[in-house]
């Protein structure tokens, strides 16, 4: 059946239902003789309605749809003054939703953290070739007192014959300096980083993080995994005005960069409340220059005492939902990185890659103390939104929402909390998610990657060198447990709800990556165009809902939103390795131009 056909069965359906419970036809239905502000005509639309998914046009008045049907029914709502926007049978889908994003960092290496190894990591994978590179950063203005930067991998690090920090020493012999590898998951300093913040042989590794140190000596190498990188951060970018101001042009250009992705909400996944990294938003949100629906998760700190955070956090929250800016969700992690070694798993992993790894990974919030957050502070309003990445760490997760849920047995219902990564999963948690009304949060947007069909483990592997670039070294690392990979499928199929997103800057922001990639991993299990329906939907409607504003956004309905974008093409029509070259070409916030393709004009 042809998308053409489908969309007018689809019409006259809406209509006979219409007129059969309201015994209003479709050509009466604009009686009140309403011009709208904007139509779009002569489209594919793509509602994510289920009881309307498709149609040709949509009408907009004051921020809101207020029609959405046929083009003929269209017309009653133009007049002199309607802007009428042809779209010539392109399609049209509701604003995407990334519910796990990074905008500050994901600008940071061409602003506060301007130094960037990118392009020297892909080209030569020996740090101690970079070191004439690595001077010239010290010419660069930053904002702060530090070298910062990063986009390396921690195994090049490792491979070093030397400790890594007299790598950096040779570049910054006189200034602190810190690199975040691309995971977000570890920083390389410097040794005069190590002694702005007081690191030595005797300080002890924080909850939630590693301080890499020589097997023989004891000595600090200049590696920092996780909370203890963390920890250094927020030392190295604490508030000050030319800082503050950095971050609010980072925050601009994000902007820019995320409409031209059809975003039209985001989540940000990492608020450092205490560096400062709130101020920019509540500036863009008082300056009016906000494009996007943003929901902040605040950041929960590991090393804060709970008497101090939790009234803090308490005081911070702000669901007005009318605005562009809200303060509603407590970002956890509960857990590190595979890479790292730092994700929480049931058994021990197949290799370390350091002398100091922990065999089942680490805690950021232990389950007893994540239950205990989530208890107090969905009393106030927030939903939690964890790091879950490790089989243990999923599994200890749901434990404290499920502890949570018996102590406000009244909140039950009311609760969208979310785990976000869901790398490894248990067999036996995937029924829980639909059980305790759990939305997994699942990233699977890289180019390339199998997503969970596993690999063969060879004994003779050297696995010491597995790269975080390498598509299975999830697998080489793990090693052969009885794990879901990814369980994108097995969870909706249980009944859970799916939500797809980035982690930008951590990999691709573009949800049509992910819609590709979704359609490949449920290949077999339904038909592409349900796939594709299920992908979109995950980066639509569901983030939506734990993003609390499904009743006003994530789906093409009267009376919601005019969050909407344009595509060049029409991807249930597209071959499915073919999805992700379909391109954005406009992005509506209710009703307004955020973003227009240079070849639409």
């Amino acid at each position: 059946m042809s998308i053409t056909h489908d969309i007018k069965r689809h019409l006259k359906l809406g209509c006979l239902f219409l007129f059969l419970f309201s015994g209003i036809s479709c050509a009466e239905q604009n009686t009140q003789k309403v011009t709208a502000d904007k139509v779009l005509i002569k489209a594919r639309v793509y509602t994510v309605d289920v009881n309307n998914p498709w149609a040709e046009a949509v009408a907009v008045k004051n921020g809101k749809i207020i029609f959405v049907g046929s083009n003929r029914e269209a017309q009653d709502y133009i007049a002199k003054q309607t802007k009428v926007i042809d779209l010539q049978g392109r399609m049209v889908v509701p604003g995407f939703q990334d519910a796990h994003v990074h905008p500050l960092e994901g600008v940071s290496l061409t602003t506060f953290m301007g130094c960037d190894l990118i392009p020297l990591s892909d080209t030569e994978t020996n740090p101690e070739t970079w070191i004439d590179e690595l001077k010239k950063c010290n010419k660069i203005d930053f904002p702060h007192d530090w070298i910062l930067g990063g986009g390396h991998a921690i195994q090049d690090v490792l491979k070093l014959k030397r400790m890594p920090k007299l790598v950096l020493d040779e570049a910054f012999p006189d200034k602190p300096a810190a690199f975040m590898e691309k995971s977000s998951h570890s920083m390389w300093v410097n040794s005069k980083a190590l002694e702005i913040v007081g690191i030595t042989k005797d300080t002890p590794d924080p909850q939630g993080g590693l301080i890499f140190k020589d097997p023989q000596t004891g000595e600090p190498t200049g590696l920092l995994s996780d909370s203890a990188g963390d920890e250094l951060m927020h030392k190295a970018l604490q508030r000050s005005p030319k800082l503050q101001q950095a971050r609010y042009e980072a925050l601009m250009l994000s902007q820019d960069f995320m409409a031209k992705y059809g975003l039209t909400s985001i989540t940000n996944g990492r608020v450092y409340w205490e560096r400062g990294n709130l101020e920019p938003w509540l500036r863009a949100e008082k300056e009016g220059t906000l494009k996007a629906r943003s929901i902040m998760a605040l950041w929960a700190y590991p090393h804060l005492q709970d008497d101090f955070q939790l009234p803090k956090l308490k005081s911070m929250y702000r669901d007005d939902r009318d605005s562009l800016l809200r303060l509603s969700q407590i970002k956890f992690y509960s857990d590190g990185v595979v890479i790292n070694n730092s994700a929480a798993v049931v058994e021990a992993y197949n290799h370390l890659i350091h002398p100091f790894a922990k065999p089942f990974g680490l805690n950021y919030f232990t389950e007893k103390r994540l239950a205990k957050y989530i208890t107090e502070l969905e009393k106030v309003g927030f939903d939690a939104h964890i790091h879950g990445l490790g089989d243990r760490a999923v599994k200890e997760s749901l434990n404290a929402i499920e502890s949570a849920q018996k102590a406000n047995s009244k909140l039950k219902l009311q609760t969208r909390h979310q785990i976000t990564h869901v790398a490894l999963a248990r067999k036996e948690d995937i029924p829980r998610f639909a059980k305790l009304n759990v939305t997994a949060n699942i990233q699977i947007n890289h180019d390339t990657g199998d997503y969970g069909t596993g690999v063969e483990l060879d004994k003779k592997i050297d696995y010491k060198h597995v790269h975080i670039d390498d598509p299975d070294y999830w697998f080489k690392i793990v090693g052969d447990v009885d794990v879901e990979f990814s369980p994108v499928h097995p969870i909706i199929e249980s009944g859970g709800r799916m939500v797809f997103s980035s982690d930008w800057d951590v990999s691709s922001i573009d949800p049509i990556v992910s819609i590709q990639n979704a359609v490949n991993i449920l290949d077999g299990k339904m038909s592409k165009d349900e796939a594709i329906a299920t992908a979109i939907k995950g980066y639509t409607l569901n983030p939506a809902y734990i993003m609390r504003h499904d009743d006003m956004t994530g789906s093409i309905e009267v009376g919601k939103y005019a969050d909407l974008v344009v595509l060049d093409s029409n991807l249930f029509e597209l071959p499915k390795q073919k999805i992700k070259q379909a391109k954005v070409l406009l992005t509506l916030l209710s009703g307004n131009e955020t973003y227009r393709a240079k070849e639409y004009r």
